[in-house]
């Protein structure tokens, strides 16, 4: 009953929506010198590199404070999207602004990027979180999931600089070690979940749930713990599309360009670009619009979306054909909600 409900409740959502959007995260580069085996970025990404612009952020920036301050007191915004943000050479300008607008900002590095002029931006301009990727527990099973040789005593020896004098200064920022939930890194959980757990200056270890992404990387999705087939037709009338994305979040691209999910790494749905629509005008455009009317009629061909296993919620229990994954024995809720 409740979940005809929600059934009910979901295909009524409206096209144009009053309240206001929120920024879940901002691309500051699409570079990165990984070669992670589970990121649709290292095979699949297509689009150009390069940097965003210091003032296109500080309209974001301002733009999403005007619309929507009450969001941006209690969450924080992703300083991240397919891409190493480190790698941009004033990635301590961009943090401090939107520190100082009072929005709080949390990044997603690799310590493997640290360096002691890096290190020192993120003391100086201190974002309220920092998620440390540190998958494998040596150097050969970080190659095997990141893609870069020698580098995983590199980047503890790194970290535990960055932590010790963090701790000398004072630096108020939330330190989470983030380890991906799957096959490749399970051991290495297993290994050294505890030893995270109890590093000083680490304030929370997460085994962060594995992800497909938009589901089109078969490479990816051979990793998966258990099957991923798609829906069938009979599966598709069974169920209804759950997913509330295109009402709550959006997410802005180094070069200005909007999309409506953090898992479009490549641009498969563009919404249309900051420098030439306010983000409130882009948040229920035409093509927003347009997005929402397949979400809200269950007929979703949108390349980013229709392949999704988060698009959907079953009116039954799993069938052989649905989405059906094991209980990950790690994975859990991290408390680190964006990771």
């Amino acid at each position: 009953m409740r979940f005809n409900r929600r059934r009910r409740a979901a295909a009524r959502r409206p096209l144009v929506v009053d309240k206001p959007y929120f920024v879940y995260n901002i691309e500051l580069t699409n570079n990165c010198p990984m070669k992670c085996v589970m990121c649709p970025r290292t095979k699949h990404m297509t689009r150009d590199i390069g940097y965003m612009d210091l003032d296109l952020f500080r309209s974001v920036i301002d733009q999403m404070v005007a619309d929507n301050p009450e969001h941006c007191s209690g969450k924080p915004v992703a300083l991240h999207h397919f891409g190493e943000s480190l790698m941009h050479r004033e990635v301590d300008r961009f943090i401090a602004y939107a520190e100082g607008k009072g929005v709080s900002t949390m990044l997603s590095v690799n310590p493997i990027t640290f360096t002691d002029r890096v290190i020192e931006q993120l003391l100086d301009s201190a974002p309220s979180k920092l998620i440390m990727s540190m998958d494998g527990h040596d150097d050969k099973s970080f190659f095997a999931i990141r893609g870069v040789e020698d580098a995983w005593e590199r980047s503890r020896e790194k970290l535990f600089k960055y932590l010790e004098l963090k701790r000398e200064r004072g630096v108020k920022t939330r330190v989470i070690v983030n380890m991906i939930d799957f096959g490749l890194n399970r051991a290495s959980i297993d290994q050294l979940k505890y030893y995270w757990e109890n590093t000083p200056g680490v304030d929370e270890f997460c085994a962060k749930p594995f992800s497909t992404w938009i589901g089109d990387a078969e490479e990816i999705n051979e990793f998966k713990d258990g099957t991923l087939n798609l829906l069938t037709e009979k599966d598709t009338r069974q169920s209804y599309v759950s997913c509330n994305r295109p009402w709550t979040v959006l997410t802005v691209t180094w070069d200005g360009d909007v999309v409506p999910c953090c898992y479009d790494y490549d641009k498969k749905e563009p919404l249309g670009n900051v420098r030439d629509l306010p983000l409130l005008a882009i948040w229920n455009g035409e093509p927003m619009q347009r997005l929402r009317r397949q979400f809200v009629s269950g007929r979703v061909d949108s390349p980013l979306c229709k392949d999704c296993e988060e698009l959907r919620t079953m009116l039954r229990g799993p069938s052989p054909q649905q989405i059906t994954f094991k209980s990950l024995p790690h994975a859990g809720k991290c408390r680190s909600a964006i990771v």
